[in-house]
């Protein structure tokens, strides 16, 4: 499966967590982003002449794509359309928004464009844990912005939560997830809060004025999890909770390590076994596409055969339905089963795997401890020439 992806930069405000390649919102900088956009698609479709074409689903992230006026995203649906890329044939069209910038001038527009999925940011209901990680938006704001979506006939809805924040209680976080739950909502994700050193919070807790309590994450992240299969929302990935049909095809294709073309300052591609991204820094990326996007100026990945079985591995046990040792076998892994229970005999008898039917899935608090599943596992298939 094939599917594109359009970086969107802009955000009215840089969350104090953000690490991201984002700016603040610049309306003077809207023409020539819209310009320079499409100018690299048109550039990738030259180059890669009829595949954007096969493209399945289209996803707009940032940054705040919602923050875009609709007369600039028009033009860039406009461009993809005249590759091939029809929106209003795709199976799923995503497009990320913040409380802020959600009204229904904004939701009619992207309707029209064809966005059948919108992702909306709310991060907490608690509003000095909002006020802490410098998010833009009042909890009001959020729930007024959340009743809109949830209104709109036959638009799936995602909503997205943050744990382990500064100052975050258990008893605080499941209240979110319960809260949220509540709503007429199909899917939602939620998240472990990641201090990047990069970020004003980093920056903060590395100099002691906060601190994050790691060992709230369990609870936080096993409670949630209780409360969602409670209200029929399943896990389909480590993050990521759907009712029935509702999973997100676009990010699904990621996790299956499907090919992908992205487009915007820094957005990652993968197509033949090769990842590569464009530069990350808005004037660099501007001239790189100026310059008729030069293959030289890309950061290329190509992965070798233990870069991909890291990526099998770590990409399926994240899943839900977990790692196929089919799939290990296809890379040259004989004996993989057999290989496997040896390695994970210690989370086989902590019950934290399962094998079912020649899938290896994580079960109960080995969700917590992927990582060390996921580094066994690999350092065991690793060694074999």
């Amino acid at each position: 499966m094939f599917c594109v992806y359009l970086h969107i930069p802009f955000c009215k405000k840089i969350c104090d967590y953000c690490d991201f390649r984002v700016m603040p919102t610049q309306p003077k900088l809207y023409e020539g982003f819209t310009d320079t956009i499409c100018k690299q698609i048109v550039c990738f479709e030259n180059g890669h002449p009829g595949l954007l074409k096969t493209a399945e689903t289209l996803y707009l992230g940032g940054g705040t794509p919602s923050a875009l006026p609709p007369a600039y995203l028009r033009r860039i649906f406009e461009c993809l359309a005249s590759v091939g890329v029809d929106a209003l044939r795709l199976r799923e069209v995503s497009m990320e928004f913040n409380p802020e910038s959600t009204n229904e001038c904004m939701v009619e527009s992207a309707l029209s464009l064809g966005v059948n999925r919108i992702s909306l940011g709310l991060q907490t209901f608690d509003a000095d844990l909002l006020k802490l990680v410098g998010r833009s938006h009042s909890v009001e704001r959020g729930l007024e912005a959340l009743r809109l979506l949830t209104s709109v006939p036959d638009l799936q809805v995602n909503a997205d939560l943050m744990f382990d924040l500064p100052g975050q209680t258990v008893e605080g976080f499941l209240a979110d997830v319960d809260r949220l739950s509540n709503f007429p909502l199909n899917h939602i994700s939620f998240y472990g809060l990641n201090v990047s050193p990069r970020s004003r919070l980093g920056h903060r807790v590395s100099r002691g004025e906060l601190s994050v309590n790691e060992d709230l994450y369990e609870p936080m992240y096993l409670g949630g999890v209780e409360i969602l299969g409670l209200k029929g929302f399943g896990r389909y990935e480590v993050s990521n909770f759907a009712k029935p049909g509702f999973e997100s095809v676009h990010n699904q294709n990621y996790w299956d390590r499907g090919e992908y073309a992205g487009f915007g300052p820094g957005a990652h591609s993968y197509i033949g076994g090769t990842r590569f991204y464009a530069p990350e820094i808005y004037p660099r990326w501007s001239d790189y596409v100026a310059a008729g996007c030069p293959s030289d100026a890309l950061t290329v990945d190509r992965l070798n055969r233990d870069d991909e079985l890291m990526e099998l591995i770590w990409l399926s046990l994240r899943q839900s339905k977990g790692l196929r040792f089919e799939d290990l076998r296809a890379l040259g892994i004989d004996d993989a089963e057999l290989r496997a229970y040896a390695c994970v005999d210690k989370w086989l008898r902590k019950d934290f795997v399962i094998n079912e039917s020649g899938n290896l899935r994580l079960k109960g608090r080995g969700w917590i401890f992927m990582d060390e599943i996921v580094t066994d596992l690999a350092n065991v298939y690793s060694n074999l020439e």
